[in-house]
């Protein structure tokens, strides 16, 4: 993105004043733009399936202000073709608090993902590929984890063997990467972004990225039950089910899929076994109050 006039062409924000490149989302390029009436995230999709249901999910979410708004360009239309690429433009959430200084109310965030799960059952989404599914990532490391000197790491191939007997059903319309890098914190809400892998899955996926997420490692089996109880109360205030055998389930899978990425991305370096270690001892965290 370098010329910017052809979103004013297309969108009633006025003049561009200045443009600033956001950090890369999993799903999308994104530029922050500030025009004469305020400030916008231009985003770069990947294909019009991707912008279709974004534009059904935020008009929704923004609706009950659990997104931000997505703005329809002139005409109605809710994404841009310029240049063969495909764009949609939303309001910028300011004064959003940093990741690492943010207080997590449980609660509320509970309500919140409950409330996303409610107001979108709903919703049409054409299912789409995962990114990350567990067969295809097991099928490209499986002869590193197999072959490593570190019992450790051999111990991934059992892991992946019970996740892939979990019963994953497809009854709900998820998120798909709702760590908390797609959370946006302020004073006064939560808001869910960048919804690039939305699909049909297991809700409880979209309560294990989250809780896993937010949580300190170091995080004692008290402090878990806390946590995991406030969560609880705030989910299952939208009549949402919630199932601790199925969240277990689901913190297994996104755990595992996790660290199978990693070492398909980066391979087993002298940092992966340590990592490893520290993400199977949440694990065990989790399974203490969750079975």
């Amino acid at each position: 993105m370098t010329d910017l006039d052809f979103v004013a062409d297309h969108y009633d924000i006025g003049k561009i004043l200045s443009r600033k490149a956001l950090q890369k989302g999993s799903s999308s390029n994104a530029m922050l733009i500030h025009a004469t009436t305020g400030k916008y995230v231009l985003r770069e999709l990947r294909n019009e399936q991707q912008a279709l249901s974004e534009h059904e999910l935020y008009k929704v979410l923004a609706s009950v202000r659990i997104s931000p708004n997505m703005l329809q360009a002139r005409g109605g239309l809710p994404y841009i073709l310029y240049n063969h690429k495909i764009y949609n433009l939303q309001t910028y959430i300011d004064h959003t608090i940093p990741h690492d200084q943010v207080r997590v109310d449980f609660v509320r965030l509970g309500k919140v993902l409950s409330n996303f799960h409610q107001f979108t059952k709903h919703l049409d989404i054409p299912q789409q590929g995962d990114r990350f599914a567990l067969p295809q990532l097991w099928s490209e490391v499986s002869a590193k984890v197999n072959n490593s000197l570190s019992e450790e790491i051999r111990a991934l191939a059992g892991h992946t063997e019970r996740c892939m007997e979990y019963n994953m059903e497809y009854s709900a319309v998820i998120h798909g990467d709702l760590g908390i890098w797609n959370l946006l914190f302020t004073e006064e809400a939560v808001q869910i972004i960048d919804m690039g892998e939305v699909r049909r899955g297991n809700h409880h996926f979209d309560l294990a990225a989250v809780l896993t997420s937010t949580i300190r490692p170091s995080v004692t089996v008290r402090e878990l039950e806390t946590i995991v109880a406030d969560f609880e109360r705030g989910y299952v205030q939208g009549d949402a089910v919630f199932n601790r055998g199925e969240l277990f389930q689901q913190i297994h899978v996104w755990m595992l899929r996790g660290l199978l990425a990693v070492i398909r991305e980066r391979g087993i370096v002298p940092q992966t076994i340590p990592y490893v270690r520290r993400n199977l001892e949440v694990l065990q965290t989790f399974n203490a109050i969750l079975n």
